[in-house]
């Protein structure tokens, strides 16, 4: 698993860049959601809330703006790594050969750059359904419904690692 490695050029591919370029739009889409209901919001908001969709914390209005920042400078680091990484210093969970060495590069940025579009998804509707929640307008279905987009992204890895024991087995 931590062998060398074949050093075989890969770049994102057309459809990796169109992710990352979505991923950016779905980042400003985020900071311009918390800026339109910002000013219309009171000083105290609620800012956590438990599994039934019940408030469980509360903080200034200022704190809407840390999530659209994780989002932004993780989609940054994250993107980073797709476009100027060499896939042959990542780890992959099979053994990569000179034979399979181009599919699991390409498939290794295609993970990166699929888990940091998923990441950004579930970061606005995080935004999303707090501001709407403290509106009043959604329940406790919508809070759950946030909480299985993040369980998404926490699995959306084990479907790439399937694929590459999928592709090492070609």
């Amino acid at each position: 698993m931590f062998s060398k490695k074949p050093k075989i050029e890969v770049k994102p591919s057309p459809a990796d860049k169109k992710l990352i370029k979505l991923g950016w739009i779905i980042v400003i889409l985020n900071v311009l959601l918390v800026l339109v209901f910002y000013y219309d919001l009171p000083d105290t908001i609620p800012t956590h809330f438990n599994l039934k969709g019940e408030v469980d914390g509360y903080g200034h209005k200022s704190v809407l703006w840390i999530i659209p920042i994780i989002s932004a400078t993780l989609y940054f680091g994250l993107g980073f790594f797709v476009t100027k990484m060499k896939p042959y210093y990542m780890n992959f969970p099979v053994k990569v050969t000179e034979k399979n060495a181009p599919k699991l590069y390409a498939l290794g940025l295609r993970m990166i750059a699929a888990m940091n579009l998923a990441s950004v998804v579930a970061f606005l509707l995080t935004t999303l359904i707090m501001l709407l929640k403290i509106k009043g307008v959604v329940g406790t279905l919508d809070v759950q419904l946030l909480l299985g987009s993040w369980i998404v992204v926490a699995l959306l890895p084990f479907l790439y690692i399937y694929k590459m024991y999928t592709i090492s087995k070609q």
